[in-house]
Protein backbone atom coordinates (compact mmCIF):
# COMPACT_ATOMS: atom_id res chain seq x y z
CA UNK A 1 0.00 0.00 0.00
CA UNK A 2 1.90 3.46 -1.04
CA UNK A 3 0.76 6.78 0.89
CA UNK A 4 -2.06 7.69 -1.67
CA UNK A 5 -4.14 4.20 -1.06
CA UNK A 6 -3.60 4.65 2.90
CA UNK A 7 -4.31 8.33 2.59
CA UNK A 8 -7.90 7.00 0.87
CA UNK A 9 -8.76 4.16 3.25
CA UNK A 10 -8.23 6.47 6.42
CA UNK A 11 -10.18 9.50 5.04
CA UNK A 12 -12.96 6.82 4.26
CA UNK A 13 -12.74 5.09 7.84
CA UNK A 14 -11.78 8.20 10.08
CA UNK A 15 -15.31 9.72 10.46
CA UNK A 16 -16.99 6.14 11.62
CA UNK A 17 -14.02 5.04 13.59
CA UNK A 18 -14.25 8.26 15.44
CA UNK A 19 -17.70 7.83 16.03
CA UNK A 20 -17.04 4.68 17.75
CA UNK A 21 -14.45 5.69 20.16
CA UNK A 22 -16.10 8.63 21.24
CA UNK A 23 -19.52 6.68 21.95
CA UNK A 24 -17.30 3.88 23.66
CA UNK A 25 -14.59 6.24 25.38
CA UNK A 26 -16.96 8.87 26.17
CA UNK A 27 -14.88 12.03 25.38
CA UNK A 28 -13.86 13.32 22.06
CA UNK A 29 -9.95 13.30 23.12
CA UNK A 30 -9.62 9.91 24.15
CA UNK A 31 -11.46 8.82 20.68
CA UNK A 32 -8.85 11.00 18.71
CA UNK A 33 -5.95 8.96 20.39
CA UNK A 34 -7.78 5.89 19.40
CA UNK A 35 -8.32 6.45 15.79
CA UNK A 36 -4.62 7.93 15.48
CA UNK A 37 -3.50 4.50 17.42
CA UNK A 38 -5.33 2.91 14.99
CA UNK A 39 -4.32 4.67 11.85
CA UNK A 40 -0.30 4.21 12.94
CA UNK A 41 -1.47 0.37 13.13
CA UNK A 42 -2.57 0.58 9.85
CA UNK A 43 0.06 1.92 8.22
CA UNK A 44 2.70 -0.19 10.64
CA UNK A 45 0.24 -3.20 8.78
CA UNK A 46 0.05 -1.63 5.12
CA UNK A 47 2.12 -4.39 3.71
CA UNK A 48 -0.07 -7.30 4.67
CA UNK A 49 -3.56 -5.40 4.40
CA UNK A 50 -4.76 -7.87 1.45
CA UNK A 51 -5.44 -10.13 4.26
CA UNK A 52 -8.37 -8.62 5.83
CA UNK A 53 -11.56 -8.90 3.75
CA UNK A 54 -12.68 -6.05 5.22
CA UNK A 55 -10.83 -3.03 6.11
CA UNK A 56 -14.27 -0.83 7.94
CA UNK A 57 -14.74 -4.30 10.31
CA UNK A 58 -11.10 -4.66 11.22
CA UNK A 59 -10.37 -0.75 11.95
CA UNK A 60 -13.85 -0.81 14.10
CA UNK A 61 -13.00 -3.72 16.15
CA UNK A 62 -9.20 -2.37 16.76
CA UNK A 63 -11.28 1.03 17.89
CA UNK A 64 -13.43 -0.92 20.01
CA UNK A 65 -11.03 -2.76 21.77
CA UNK A 66 -8.16 0.20 21.80
CA UNK A 67 -11.10 1.77 23.67
CA UNK A 68 -11.53 -0.53 26.48
CA UNK A 69 -8.11 -0.37 26.59
CA UNK A 70 -8.07 3.23 27.18
CA UNK A 71 -10.74 3.27 29.37
CA UNK A 72 -9.04 0.27 31.70
CA UNK A 73 -6.18 2.93 31.93
CA UNK A 74 -7.56 5.77 33.12
CA UNK A 75 -9.12 6.53 36.80
CA UNK A 76 -12.72 5.67 36.54
CA UNK A 77 -15.66 8.55 37.36
CA UNK A 78 -12.79 10.99 37.60
CA UNK A 79 -14.10 13.71 35.69
CA UNK A 80 -17.62 13.67 36.61
CA UNK A 81 -17.22 13.13 40.49
CA UNK A 82 -14.14 15.39 40.37
CA UNK A 83 -16.78 18.10 40.15
CA UNK A 84 -19.19 17.16 42.90
CA UNK A 85 -15.75 17.14 45.39
CA UNK A 86 -14.56 20.58 44.64
CA UNK A 87 -13.44 22.80 47.49
CA UNK A 88 -14.39 25.97 47.96
CA UNK A 89 -11.92 27.06 49.95
CA UNK A 90 -14.19 28.56 52.96
CA UNK A 91 -15.25 26.15 56.00
CA UNK A 92 -18.53 23.89 55.66
CA UNK A 93 -20.54 23.22 57.31
CA UNK A 94 -21.24 19.95 59.64
CA UNK A 95 -23.83 18.87 56.59
CA UNK A 96 -22.01 19.65 53.33
CA UNK A 97 -18.79 18.00 55.20
CA UNK A 98 -21.16 14.48 55.38
CA UNK A 99 -22.05 15.07 52.00
CA UNK A 100 -18.65 15.45 50.61
CA UNK A 101 -17.58 12.33 52.58
CA UNK A 102 -20.50 10.60 51.54
CA UNK A 103 -19.26 10.93 47.86
CA UNK A 104 -16.16 9.97 48.60
CA UNK A 105 -17.11 7.12 49.97
CA UNK A 106 -19.39 6.06 47.24
CA UNK A 107 -16.48 7.18 44.33
CA UNK A 108 -14.13 5.15 46.39
CA UNK A 109 -16.67 1.60 46.21
CA UNK A 110 -17.16 2.45 42.78
CA UNK A 111 -13.43 2.30 42.12
CA UNK A 112 -13.62 -1.09 43.51
CA UNK A 113 -15.77 -2.62 40.77
CA UNK A 114 -14.54 -4.45 38.11
CA UNK A 115 -13.16 -1.91 34.87
CA UNK A 116 -16.15 -3.51 33.23
CA UNK A 117 -19.06 -2.77 35.85
CA UNK A 118 -17.51 0.25 36.39
CA UNK A 119 -17.95 1.43 32.71
CA UNK A 120 -21.51 -0.19 31.84
CA UNK A 121 -22.29 1.88 35.42
CA UNK A 122 -20.83 5.04 34.07
CA UNK A 123 -22.51 4.47 30.69
CA UNK A 124 -25.86 3.36 32.02
CA UNK A 125 -26.49 5.72 34.81
CA UNK A 126 -24.25 8.56 34.32
CA UNK A 127 -24.29 9.30 30.33
CA UNK A 128 -27.78 7.50 29.59
CA UNK A 129 -27.37 5.24 27.15
CA UNK A 130 -29.57 2.15 26.62
CA UNK A 131 -28.56 -1.59 27.56
CA UNK A 132 -28.72 -2.31 23.67
CA UNK A 133 -26.50 0.69 23.23
CA UNK A 134 -24.07 -0.58 26.05
CA UNK A 135 -24.10 -3.93 24.21
CA UNK A 136 -23.21 -2.65 20.83
CA UNK A 137 -20.40 -0.43 22.33
CA UNK A 138 -18.49 -3.23 24.37
CA UNK A 139 -19.48 -6.05 22.16
CA UNK A 140 -20.63 -8.10 25.01
CA UNK A 141 -24.65 -9.33 24.98
CA UNK A 142 -27.23 -7.62 26.47
CA UNK A 143 -28.32 -9.79 28.80
CA UNK A 144 -24.39 -9.30 30.63
CA UNK A 145 -24.75 -6.02 30.30
CA UNK A 146 -28.01 -6.36 32.61
CA UNK A 147 -26.42 -8.81 35.08
CA UNK A 148 -23.23 -7.04 35.49
CA UNK A 149 -25.24 -3.12 35.85
CA UNK A 150 -27.41 -5.62 38.54
CA UNK A 151 -24.20 -7.12 40.17
CA UNK A 152 -22.27 -3.50 40.14
CA UNK A 153 -25.69 -1.87 42.33
CA UNK A 154 -25.58 -4.99 44.14
CA UNK A 155 -22.34 -4.40 44.99
CA UNK A 156 -22.47 -0.87 46.02
CA UNK A 157 -25.11 -1.01 48.16
CA UNK A 158 -23.64 -3.56 49.86
CA UNK A 159 -20.76 -1.83 50.71
CA UNK A 160 -22.34 1.32 51.00
CA UNK A 161 -24.59 -0.08 53.90
CA UNK A 162 -21.44 -1.60 55.46
CA UNK A 163 -20.31 2.23 55.22
CA UNK A 164 -23.41 3.87 56.36
CA UNK A 165 -23.16 1.42 59.57
CA UNK A 166 -19.79 2.06 60.15
CA UNK A 167 -20.49 5.91 59.90
CA UNK A 168 -23.50 5.60 62.44
CA UNK A 169 -21.73 3.55 65.31
CA UNK A 170 -18.80 6.24 65.62
CA UNK A 171 -21.13 9.13 65.83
Amino acid sequence: MDIVEYKRIVVALRPSLLAVARRITGNTEDAEDVVQDVCLKIWHFRDRIDQYENMEAYSTTMVKNLSIDKIRSRKPFSDELELLGKETGEQLPDSLLEEKEERNAIRRIIEMLPPLQQRILQMKDLEGFETVEISEMTGIAAEAVRNNLSRARKRIRELYLMYYQTQQSTK
